[in-house]
């Protein structure tokens, strides 16, 4: 579901005899999909003129006119138009001269962060569709050329159909089609970021030019360094900060540049590991190396996701601007938040700039020697040669790191608690909030656990009683595989005796205090490992059994277990493996989530596309920071619906 602006009739696009015409300098464009401007403003430096701007998003779109107002703006004189490419009227645009057309339509449909979310949909969405509103243009304006920006992932998104598809529309339209996946850095931007650009012309193949940087480019031009970008922005006398708050914050700091949070696991040999391999996106704790190029600027991180400056701090606006490589001039309009996120959606405006230039001077406006010179025949890029030689060396910083920071061998915190029997109660107050006490509370309102820890060999043993309740049932979880992240540990049973099924949640707290008091790992996906990354070392299998909705607790049951979770499962399997009917799939599905089971259908998540199912991890997600809101609402006839704010964020 893409969100649309009607635009209103006062706003309508100019008619053709109020569009300015070609008397000003540069080669007229039309710019689709526009976001802040950065692919807009690479070719404005590279002697385009942007006619006009389509942008649906309102914050985009108060950039785009920012840096278009006034004689000295970016964009003078440029067209900024706030509506769906669905329903942009081409007229004004038609027979005027419109040489070439630019934009990348939205991305998250093939993007990676699209198959962490729960897939890759591609045509299958509406978003991925848009490519057809651009062969629309295309159809009426009738440019010489076009460029058309993506994601990396385009071409081999769903076996590459897609992308077949795409580039067989393009080329239906007698466009002779070059494309290339390129890292930024290689053209001179001070960040790696790889990028799928098509070039797209009426009259021969276009020829991309050689990297301008870096061991590719034929030079000795060095690649651009994150300090060289920036060093006049940056506080001689400013200190190294100690700790950016919050659960991690403070492992910032020991963080060698280049690194990420692998540097405290055991695969990196660290003494006092506290995240299992793999267990996080290579994103979290990464600290730039001042020396080199960053890794990938994220138009939404999290408090802990990187890149962070080398005094172990979030970089500056100004100082991202120069990352991407926007001029210090160029108005980002909102708050911090929005700032960040419309630079880490742009195109880095230098790349563009190679890439204008090149079209201009093969094509639009034809060359006798070229500005860049373009690839010979044969040539192959070896940036991601590069990025392995360089993940390689990554151990032996951790090394030497690793050697600074302890003197000594580090003594496991479960070494010294080995062998130990511990009682305990709790009192849950709600779902996110339980007392602990160390003996039974006299209490007969109060709602109370009694835990029981005990540990033989490498095997630790829980056993949780409701002691309010009446006929509980038992259920047992089994966890195996710890052994590498827990050294001391292998197994883990517990057995409860609960009677309700938001229990669920607390037994799964039980067992993460209970891991977490002997490791230095903070939190139990920690230990696990991220779902869409993890290598399968802990096993879970869960058997829940409660008095009430069957149907909740045989899928509560299935996706308790390790086998079936982490990947796609088929709904009409799963419905008819427990002879679960199709109206009540949803509300089964919202059940699970309401004790924050991350289960995911195209009802929660529109990305991962109808029939299919995906439960992220076989437990609860028990921090109150993860997003596991509910996404489905039951109407009164008792089918699901999205909410509003589902629709929006989609």
């Amino acid at each position: 579901m893409r969100k649309r602006i009607t635009k209103p009739a006062s706003e309508a696009p100019r008619a053709s005899k109020d569009l300015p015409k070609n008397d000003r300098a540069g080669i007229p464009t039309l710019s689709l999909f526009s976001g802040a401007g950065g692919l807009d403003l690479g070719f404005v430096q590279a002697g385009f003129d942007i006619k006009a701007c389509v942008e649906i998003e309102g914050g985009y779109c108060d950039t785009l006119e920012a840096n278009a107002g006034g004689v000295g703006g970016h964009f003078s004189g440029t067209i900024i138009h706030r509506q769906d490419i669905l329903e942009f009227d081409t007229a004004p645009y038609r027979d005027v001269g419109i040489e070439c057309v630019i934009g990348g339509p939205p991305c998250q449909t093939f993007s990676a962060a699209g198959r962490r979310s729960g897939g890759v949909i591609g045509l299958e969405d509406d978003r991925g569709q848009l490519f057809l509103a651009y062969c629309r243009v295309l159809d009426e304006v009738k440019p010489k050329a076009f460029i058309f920006e993506n994601v990396y992932g385009l071409p081999g998104a769903n076996g590459g159909g897609p992308w077949k598809e795409i580039c067989h529309q393009f080329s239906k339209r007698g466009y002779q089609l070059s494309w290339e996946v390129v890292d930024t850095a290689d053209y001179g931007v001070p960040q790696h970021r790889e990028r799928l650009i098509l070039v797209g012309c009426k009259e021969g193949g276009f020829k991309f030019p050689l990297p301008t940087h870096g061991p590719d480019s034929g030079t000795d031009t060095p690649l651009v360094s994150v300090e060289s970008a920036i060093s006049d922005l940056q506080d001689p006398m400013e200190k190294y900060h100690d700790d950016l708050g919050g659960l991690y914050g403070h492992l910032l700091p020991k963080v060698p540049e280049g690194l990420n949070y692998a540097f405290f696991t055991a695969e990196m040999n660290h003494p006092e590991p506290v995240f299992a391999w793999r267990s996080k996106f290579h994103d979290l704790l990464y600290k730039v190396d001042r020396t080199a190029p960053c890794r990938t600027l994220k138009a939404q991180p999290g408090k802990f996701t990187g890149p962070f400056h080398w005094k172990n701090r979030h970089f500056t606006i100004p100082e991202l601007k120069r990352l991407q490589s926007f001029p210090d001039s160029y108005e980002l309009k909102g708050s911090f938040g929005k700032a960040l996120q419309q630079i880490g959606n742009s195109v880095p405006p230098r790349l563009a700039f190679v890439i204008a230039t090149a079209v201009k001077e093969q094509f639009l406006l034809p060359a006798k020697r070229m500005t860049f010179a373009v690839r010979p025949e044969g040539f192959t890029s070896t940036f991601r040669q590069r990025q392995r030689q360089k993940s390689l060396q990554f151990h032996a910083i951790a090394r030497r790191a690793i050697a600074k920071q302890y003197q000594a061998p580090a003594v496991s915190p479960s070494t010294a608690s080995r062998g130990r029997a511990e009682t305990y109660y709790l009192s849950p107050k709600s779902l996110f909030d339980r007392v602990r006490h160390p003996s039974i509370r006299k209490s007969r309102s109060e709602r109370q656990f009694q835990v029981k820890v005990r540990e033989a060999a490498r095997h630790v043993e829980i056993e949780m009683n409701d002691l309010n309740a009446i006929g509980a049932r038992i259920s047992v979880i089994e966890i195996s595989g710890l052994r590498k992240y827990l050294p001391d540990y292998d197994t883990v049973t517990l057995t409860a005796k609960i009677t309700a099924i938001p229990d669920i949640f607390h037994v799964w707290g039980v067992i993460e205090d209970a891991l977490v008091s002997r490791s230095r790992f903070f939190s139990l996906i920690d230990i696990y490992g991220h779902y869409a990354n993890r290598g399968d070392t802990v096993q879970i299998d869960g058997d829940w059994i409660f008095d009430g909705d069957d149907s909740v607790c045989q899928m509560i049951n299935f996706f308790s277990k390790t086998a079936s979770c982490g990947e796609f499962q088929s709904i009409s399997s799963v419905r008819s493996r427990f002879g679960i009917a199709p109206a009540e799939f949803d509300r089964i599905v919202l059940a699970m989530r309401k004790v924050r089971f991350d289960i995911r259908t195209a009802t929660t998540h529109p990305i991962i596309g109808e029939g299919r199912v995906l439960c992220t991890y076989p437990f609860p997600l028990l921090s109150p920071r993860a997003l596991v809101e509910s996404r489905v609402l039951l109407n009164n006839q008792g089918d699901a619906r999205p909410t509003d704010a589902l629709a929006k964020a989609s």
